[in-house]
């Protein structure tokens, strides 16, 4: 069979989110093809995408297939299958990838089972990136790691000290999506989602379709602190703090699991921020109108940059900080500083 390889190579791309490091589900590491679509899989996410013209079942270990088919320069490629083995030719080059004929990973067992397909906006693909930044990272309490998707008409995230919450029509059930599925299911950019059991399915034009497993525990009740329209002391931003934060993005960590949080600061003459990693820090101030007590706080600078993108101003009551327009609030809490 001829592949366009181009075509070959992005599909490999796109389901590359879905593979495992290492093998904890067998044929995790693979690339499953099936149905016409190669997929991925890793027990916590599934990216599947058709490939036109490919005929193979099985699985193939993916990173040598994925490298050889980047290096590839020819328009086409020849797949044949001699024995237990992909054979792919290639101008004068020849490659044999060993395949796996039984696919082991539990496709049918737990992604089969989908609702109707219901359409979504691109506003609610950016929402679940928006609310994602303020989600936990302490895998002890699993549900505040989740991005909440409630059917009564918001999203929203809270670590205990920050809750973002946005005002926006959910088509489909009550779920909670952890934040770790959030960017490879935007990255993506579908335009409609489907209820699975213990699973979320999201839908490109171009029929991709990414997975990603669901709690289905109770979220922290944040409706008492959601109060827009808050009366306190109003802080306009400074007008260049965008491109301070480009310059601290620079510093933050960029380990898994760590905080990529920076530290603003407001005193009575300026606005500061400040990032640091293992190696190095950043520092810069701006100057800013505020009379009251000096205040600091922490967020995601991704986060901030969205928010200042939306409004450039933010309203202080006691140790509360708000940021909010008619459909969406963030609120932090805030420490004095001496």
């Amino acid at each position: 069979m001829k592949i366009n390889t181009a075509e070959l190579k992005r599909a490999l791309e796109i389901v590359k989110p879905g593979l495992s490091n290492k093998e904890l589900v067998e044929q995790s590491t693979a690339f499953a093809f099936v149905n016409g679509c190669v997929v991925t899989y890793n027990d916590e996410i599934s990216v599947s995408h058709p490939v036109a013209g490919i005929e193979i079942e099985g699985a193939v270990q993916a990173e040598e297939l994925y490298k050889f088919i980047s290096k590839l320069k020819t328009e086409e490629i020849t797949l044949t299958i001699e024995e237990e083995a992909i054979v792919i030719k290639s101008g004068r080059s020849t490659a044999g990838f060993a395949l796996a004929k039984e696919i082991k990973l539990p496709l049918k067992e737990e992604l089969t089972k989908k609702g109707k397909w219901v359409p979504i906006t691109q506003e609610f693909v950016e929402t679940l990136k928006f609310v994602s930044l303020s989600c936990s990272k302490d895998l002890s309490n699993p549900k505040l790691t989740c991005v909440h998707v409630n059917k009564n008409g918001f999203i929203e995230s809270s670590d205990n000290y920050r809750i973002c919450h946005y005002k926006i029509d959910v088509p489909v059930k009550t779920f909670l999506l952890p934040e770790s599925s959030v960017d490879p299911i935007a990255r993506l950019k579908p335009t409609s989602i489907s209820e699975g059991k213990g699973w979320v399915h999201f839908k490109t034009d171009e029929g991709t379709i990414i997975s990603s497993r669901t709690f289905f525990e109770d979220f922290v009740d944040t409706s008492k602190y959601i109060k827009f329209g808050q009366e306190g002391i109003t802080i306009n931003l400074p007008k260049n703090l965008d491109e301070i934060l480009d310059k601290a993005i620079v510093f933050i960590k960029k380990e898994k699991n760590f905080t990529d949080d920076i530290e603003v600061s407001i005193t009575e003459k300026f606005l500061v921020v400040e990032s640091k990693s293992e190696t190095s820090w950043f520092k810069e101030e701006a100057p800013i109108h505020y009379t009251d007590e000096p205040i600091s706080f922490a967020l995601s600078p991704f986060l901030l940059k969205d928010i200042i993108a939306k409004t450039d101003k933010c309203t202080l009551v006691k140790n509360i900080l708000y940021f909010n327009e008619a459909n969406w609030i963030y609120i932090t809490t805030v420490k004095n500083v001496k």
